[in-house]
């Protein structure tokens, strides 16, 4: 079964929640999450169950209960659920839907490479040349993201024109959007025709096996593709200046590979590489090698400053994990030569990051804040993904090694302390971190900061909770510590009712995303939890990346402001939302105020988030809310 079969991205999207969730799932709930009502879910659920039917697969209903996928054929199903972006580059398949036509415009002009007129669009389109006018905005729009523009020449017609390095990046883009599958397909053999894929297969595979250059099987497939791309250009006496790619960082083996490539390729294909292109497919090496060692220290020297300045925005200390360091480190080496040439990179894990990751994200960004000032350039937002993974490795070890903080004082001499040092350590190894031992009077002047004290004496200053045990820690005196540390975590704990205020909630029907912000960071700020810095900030966290996450939901904060308190901003949107970005409509919004350096509230604030973007039912329940009492009511479930 052709994975271009499921064609309407909707379609998609059902058998995609189903297969995840792999029980039933109501029509309602399916139409909440689909923005679309229950009856068309029934209909479209009968045009899947015709496609899927033929890999041996369908989606089974039940009355009153909903829908639930039946795999018969898991390699068909896993087919079926494909990014169709393979089939949909074959120049034959017209697009079905609007929200296509620009693409398939712009693979078409650059196919062409040549002016081509709107009549002609219009006749392969199939629509009228008031459509295509309007469709090329679109295209203009696209195309300015990768430095292109639109030539429109009297009787002519239009072409893509620009750079020749940008224009590649377009064709990789566009043309072939880089596959999932690591193998080379028959729709791109068919595409690149005379252009023999196979034999480049093998090319490519010697070289870079010959100069021990490390890759995956994804990259080696894509450098074979952009490789294709290049042959099909340098046919048509298109060539990437030599001065556009003065400044590659490579290796001598990624260097002498290249160097191999090119002298097979030459041969097999008849024609003669001039040395800028050399330089282009060293570009492309360099770029997708996973490097394990290093000839300088620049990438610890940026790594070092990420984590320097995670730790003054969120207060996460990560640089005693080494592993963490040396992996993002490895990851810069081939990372930095995409960033300076503005290289196309997909992230196919990037919405599911923003969307049930967002802390581990939201470190990402302040990664790139610090890469983009060292490189003095953008870095694009799928490598702020690849970044916020590095990240969630290191909060997962974070939030599992989390040890509350004890301080042991004791009033009977340097022997006794030891003691009591050694049997709480040996006790509570996993659990407790001792973060000092003092005298009785050492204690009331040191002001350390910690969760408890465990004391031999009682204690005349009660700095902290306490509680009394003997030198030799008895079980008493174990259990005793153990349902302290019980009730420390229940009180630590996050508690909604006090971040989720009355007076920091909004019913509105405002259109504008920037009234709403205001309106929002207004109520903070009158309830004295935030500064007058906060607003300047929360703009200028949005200008980075609208903090739209998921199923109408949106969490703006600001980068860095003085907060008083953690609390969160409410407004609930009657009559359809406001515009987040580009694409999406936030019918909920959680303004975040976390105050500095609180991890667990912090972690927890996210985790809340994510709980809700995963539950469309919840999403549902909370954008039909009309009063304060009803949205603590849909909170109080998850």
């Amino acid at each position: 079964m052709s994975a271009s079969k499921l064609s309407l991205p909707r379609w998609k999207q059902i058998v995609h929640m189903l297969y995840l969730k792999m029980e039933f799932i109501s029509g309602g709930e399916l139409g909440e999450a689909l923005a679309v009502n229950p009856r068309t879910i029934r209909n479209d659920i009968k045009v899947i169950n015709q496609i899927l039917m033929i890999g041996g697969n369908r989606i089974e209903s039940l009355p009153g209960v909903g829908y639930r996928l039946v795999i018969g054929d898991e390699k068909a199903l896993r087919e079926a659920l494909l990014d169709d972006s393979i089939g949909r580059a074959n120049m034959n398949i017209v697009p079905m839907f609007a929200e296509d036509r620009a693409d398939y415009i712009i693979r078409y002009l650059l196919l062409k490479n040549d002016y081509v007129k709107l009549e002609t669009l219009s006749e392969e389109l199939f629509v009228s040349k008031s459509t295509i006018n309007l469709d090329i905005l679109e295209v203009k729009r696209k195309l300015k993201e990768n430095e292109l523009k639109v030539e429109k020449r009297a009787g002519y017609g239009i072409r893509i024109t620009g750079a020749e390095l940008a224009i590649r990046f377009c064709f990789s883009r566009y043309l072939l959007v880089e596959s999932t599958s690591p193998l080379i397909t028959e729709t791109e053999i068919n595409f690149f025709g005379e252009v023999n894929l196979e034999m480049m297969e093998q090319i490519v595979v010697s070289n870079i096996a010959k100069y021990n250059i490390h890759m995956t099987d994804i990259s080696v497939k894509n450098l074979i593709i952009h490789i294709a791309i290049a042959v099909c250009r340098v046919k048509d006496n298109c060539y990437v200046p030599a001065t556009d790619l003065e400044d590659i960082e490579f290796s001598m083996p990624e260097l002498r590979a290249a160097q191999g490539i090119i002298k097979e390729i030459d041969l097999s294909e008849g024609i003669r590489f001039p040395e800028s292109e050399t330089a282009y497919l060293l570009l492309h090496l360099s770029s997708k090698n996973r490097k394990s060692d290093f000839n300088n220290y620049r990438e610890y020297i940026i790594v070092d400053k990420m984590l320097e300045k995670i730790k003054e925005l969120y207060g996460y200390d990560f640089k005693q994990d080494q592993k963490m360091i040396s992996n993002i480190a490895l990851h810069l080496k081939p990372a930095i030569n995409r960033i300076k040439f503005n290289m196309n990179i997909q992230n196919p894990y990037l919405k599911n990051l923003k969307a049930n990751y967002p802390l581990a994200f939201e470190l990402g960004l302040v990664a790139k804040e610090v890469l983009e000032q060292e490189l003095k350039t953008n870095v694009d937002e799928a490598e702020v993904g690849y970044l916020a993974i590095h990240f969630l490795y290191g909060l997962d070890k974070e939030i599992g090694s989390e040890k509350q903080k004890v301080l042991i004082v004791c009033a009977s001499g340097l022997g006794t302390s030891q003691l009591l040092e050694s049997k709480v350590r040996k006790e509570f190894e996993n659990t407790l971190e001792i973060v000092g031992v003092y005298s009785f009077k050492e204690y009331e002047q040191s002001g350390t900061a910690c969760d408890f004290v465990i004391s031999t004496v009682p204690l005349r200053m009660k700095l902290h909770p306490f509680i009394q045990v003997s030198p030799f820690l008895t079980k008493a005196d174990i259990r005793n510590i153990t349902a302290l540390m019980k009730q420390d975590e229940t009180k630590n704990q996050f508690e909604v009712d006090k971040v989720f205020k009355e007076s920091l909630f909004l019913i509105s029907d405002k259109k504008d995303k920037e009234q709403v912000l205001v309106d929002l960071a207004s109520l903070l700020l009158e309830n004295n939890i935030v500064g007058e810095d906060y607003l300047p900030s929360l703009f200028e966290r949005e200008e980075i990346v609208p903090t739209y996450l998921g199923n109408g939901l949106a969490a703006p904060h600001p980068i860095e402001a003085n907060v008083q308190e953690t609390a969160i901003g409410v407004c609930i949107f009657t009559g359809g939302g406001v515009k987040w970005n580009e694409e999406d409509q936030a019918q909920v919004i959680f303004m975040l105020a976390v105050k500095n350096k609180q991890q667990q509230q912090l972690a927890t604030v996210y985790e809340l988030i994510s709980n809700l973007v995963e539950s469309p039912k919840a999403m549902g329940e909370l954008k039909r809310v009309t009063s304060f009492e009803e949205f603590m009511r849909v909170l109080q479930t998850i």
